[in-house]
């Protein structure tokens, strides 16, 4: 023992230098990836463009994209109330603030109505620091739709017309996606189906909005009225040869289920408008796009059903835009949107093929590979997003970004006893332990992963976003004030939807006044249903000379 302590004596600082020298080649094998990355992140920040800051990594370096590599298609998960909207609003409100000649164009689809309300007033602030001028050129760029407000509304008539696509086409698509919301027991028979396809399609020859579709079933003076003027000869042929012998429980039952879309006030006048939103204009000239379907009168169910029906005209209108310029959906509880095969298809469409038409699609859900069961389906929404943020969720929506979760082998297994000797964890050991932790994230802490920039993904600390009156610089008071004097959107007043309501009624009468004047055969003045019958007479002999 003696013999070793004086070597150790002799040879002590080439011992220390040895160990040094030792530790300081794992530190720097350790430190090396963390360097890799942190050159990266500043490559990230080029100088002179607008970048919008995504966070803060825990050595305090920012996480940014420029506005061109904002626009592509992301997904943002995160249970309730772990910060999926405050990430969406950070962004919504830097692209606000950027330069004018840089801001994307952006919408938001919103099931649940708060984005929607805090994108009104980050919208709202933005108005306010411009001058009156700018102020008003930016507010006839913005359209509100809000299904929940039955005193400003927008028309929104889904079986309006489109020139662009045939009215079979236009139908089928209205009828698949009702059709999908009433599934289980109250799900459309074949005959409903067929009964639906041709009242639509008389319906939108003559331009009449959904409301009009229960006084069709009880006005048969007016549904004769409207077919011996059609120029559709299916639908002429069906409520002459074939509608008679529907029962009367099909068309109870296609009324009480139309009858449940109009229920909420703001949604029954909304679509009895005599118009509809072109989503292709609206994007192809840069409008700011802002969608409500939640509300106190309007059920989940309802909700959910109009999400569809703009789901699938945004759709139709990506594919046919023309434009360059970039436009950026931000799509709230998108879970909801993978619920009907319907509405699948739209999706997968949509990240499939949106980037050629310059239209990018952020989603934001509290489940992704819940609401997703088909694998096919997961793997194209992970094939196509560029970024993903990932807040506090499940395990198995964690490991949608386990490709990205770095292991260093330098984690430690946990000792049983203080004599045990250190054991590390394996590769795979350390990636499962790193996603549990996504599990008890705090609020407004995420992973982030730039698929095409960064090989890992990074933590970070999303930015503090202002309140809306700080941002404007002014007091909550006078904020307030402003924003009840300044109306967003481009829809009408309810009275204006009435005095619309009105003139159709107007001109369905003067569609009526021939069959008013029938008589029976006798010279007397029969009743509704015997006109009805003397004129459907009428249009079967009509016909019948037609294809003799």
């Amino acid at each position: 023992m003696k013999g070793i302590k004086v070597v150790q004596r002799l040879l002590r600082g080439r011992l220390n230098r040895e160990t040094n020298r030792v530790l300081d080649s794992y530190a720097c094998f350790v430190r090396r990836p963390q360097s890799e990355l942190e050159e990266k992140l500043r490559q990230l920040k080029p100088e002179g463009e607008p970048t919008i800051l995504l966070g803060a990594t825990p050595w305090q370096q920012d996480l940014v994209l420029t506005l061109d590599r904002l626009s592509a298609h992301g997904l943002i998960v995160g249970a309730s109330g772990s910060g999926k909207s405050y990430c969406a609003l950070s962004m919504l409100s830097q692209m606000l603030s950027a330069s004018t000649s840089n801001i994307p164009s952006f919408g938001t689809l919103d099931a649940k109505g708060e984005l929607f309300d805090k994108a009104k007033s980050y919208l709202h602030a933005h108005l306010f620091r411009l001058s009156p001028e700018e102020r008003e050129r930016v507010r006839r760029r913005i359209v509100v739709i809000d299904f929940s407000n039955d005193e400003f509304i927008t028309p929104y008539n889904i079986l309006a017309r489109k020139g662009y696509l045939a009215d079979e086409l236009m139908i089928a698509n209205r009828i698949d996606t009702i059709s999908e919301q009433f599934a289980g027991l109250s799900a459309l028979s074949v005959r409903m189906r067929m009964t639906l396809k041709y009242f639509f399609l008389l319906m939108a020859e003559f331009d009449l909005p959904l409301s009009c579709f229960e006084r069709l079933c009880v006005d048969s003076v007016l549904l004769a009225a409207l077919v011996e003027r059609s120029q559709n000869l299916a639908v002429r042929d069906y409520f002459l040869h074939r509608f008679d012998g529907e029962s009367r429980s099909t068309i109870l039952s296609v009324r009480q289920r139309i009858d449940a879309l109009l229920i909420s006030e703001g949604v029954r006048l909304s679509l009895s408008a005599s118009s509809a939103p072109d989503f292709t204009a609206l994007q192809d000239k840069g409008f700011i796009v802002l969608v409500n379907t939640a509300g106190r009168t309007i059920t989940r169910g309802i909700s959910e059903l109009l999400q569809g029906l703009i789901l699938s005209d945004i759709k139709q209108s990506v594919f046919r835009r023309s434009s360059s310029q970039r436009f950026i959906w931000f799509f709230d509880e998108a879970q909801n949107l993978y619920k009907t095969s319907a509405n699948r298809e739209h999706m997968v469409d949509l990240l499939t093929m949106g980037r050629s038409f310059n239209s990018f699609f952020v989603l934001l859900t509290q489940s992704l590979t819940s609401a997703i069961r088909d694998a096919d389906v997961l793997n194209s929404v992970l094939a196509n997003v560029k970024w993903i943020v990932m807040l506090r969720s499940t395990l198995r929506d964690a490991e949608l970004i386990a490709p990205a979760i770095p292991a260093t082998g330098t984690c430690a297994k946990p000792r049983r006893n203080p004599f045990e000797p250190p054991a590390y964890l394996s590769e795979a050991e350390e990636i499962r332990a790193k996603l549990r932790e996504i599990t008890r994230l705090p609020d407004r802490q995420a992973y982030c992963w730039l698929k095409a920039q960064l090989p890992t993904a990074v933590r970070i600390s999303p930015p503090c976003v202002r309140e809306p009156h700080e941002i404007a610089g002014c007091r909550s008071e006078q904020f307030e004030e402003f924003v009840r004097s300044q109306p967003l959107g481009q829809g009408i007043a309810k009275n204006e939807i009435a005095r619309e309501m009105d003139q159709l009624q107007t001109r369905l009468r003067e569609l009526t006044s021939p069959a008013i004047q029938l008589v029976s055969a006798d010279g007397r003045k029969d009743g509704n249903r015997t006109k009805a019958k003397t004129l459907i007479k009428a249009l079967e002999d009509e016909y019948a000379k037609k294809n003799q």
